[in-house]
């Protein structure tokens, strides 16, 4: 009887140096952060994730950001057998997450993904504070960085107006020299001369005749 009881206890002391010796060479828990790039006035989506997660149980993580920069939008709970509460807004620039493991976690988990709006061009960051974290060892906080560009707008082609020469008729007549008021001038002159001449021919002849008849 005395044999089986210290046996008993041996074992049970086995044990807990066994849990004991997880538990100091367990992993620490690791927040990763996944942020794409996105143009000014677009989306950008944030993936929170954890690493090594093994027997945690709950956790609560606060965001900050620079509300110049990024404008909230949503965000869901992603993770596996946990029940999250996500994007309870908190101020301007801050938004709080958590979540409870119905078991305890195992391995890598995705947890949260949130989206911004993007406000101006530049790199913001993104700060997760860890407040909650049990079942596991708690893990450090991490920030991320956003890459915004300003959006890109193509230039415009314009085609080169096309302009047809306009077309001019021939004249259909030659011009007529402008009769000028000395050209009228001597073309009447003459033709007084010509009367007169003509009166003067009809008056000789005239004569002669007479002369002829009396002789």
């Amino acid at each position: 009887m005395k044999l089986a009881k210290k046996m008993l206890v041996s074992v049970l002391a086995l044990a807990m140096v066994a849990a004991l010796a997880l538990t100091a060479f367990a992993a620490t828990p690791t927040l990763t952060y996944t942020a794409g790039a996105a143009e000014v006035g677009k989306e950008v989506t944030i993936t929170v994730s954890a690493k090594d997660m093994v027997g945690t149980e709950t956790a609560s993580i606060f965001f900050s950001f620079d509300a110049e920069a990024l404008e909230f939008v949503s965000s869901k709970s992603v993770a596996k057998d946990a029940m999250g509460a996500t994007g309870l807004v908190e101020g301007e620039n801050t938004v709080s997450f958590a979540l409870a493991y119905t078991n305890a976690a195992e391995g890598d988990d995705d947890l949260v993904v949130m989206t911004f709006k993007v406000l101006k061009a530049g790199d913001t960051t993104i700060t997760g504070t860890v407040t909650e974290w049990t079942g596991a060892e708690q893990p450090a906080d991490l920030t991320v960085t956003v890459k915004a560009t300003e959006p890109t707008t193509a230039a415009p082609t314009t085609a080169a107006p096309t302009t047809a020469a306009p077309a001019t008729e021939a004249p259909s007549e030659a011009p007529v020299a402008p009769t000028t008021g000395k050209e009228i001038a001597q073309t009447g002159e003459a033709g007084i001369a010509a009367i007169a001449g003509v009166m003067a021919i009809a008056a000789v002849a005239f004569v002669a005749t007479r002369k002829k008849d009396e002789e």
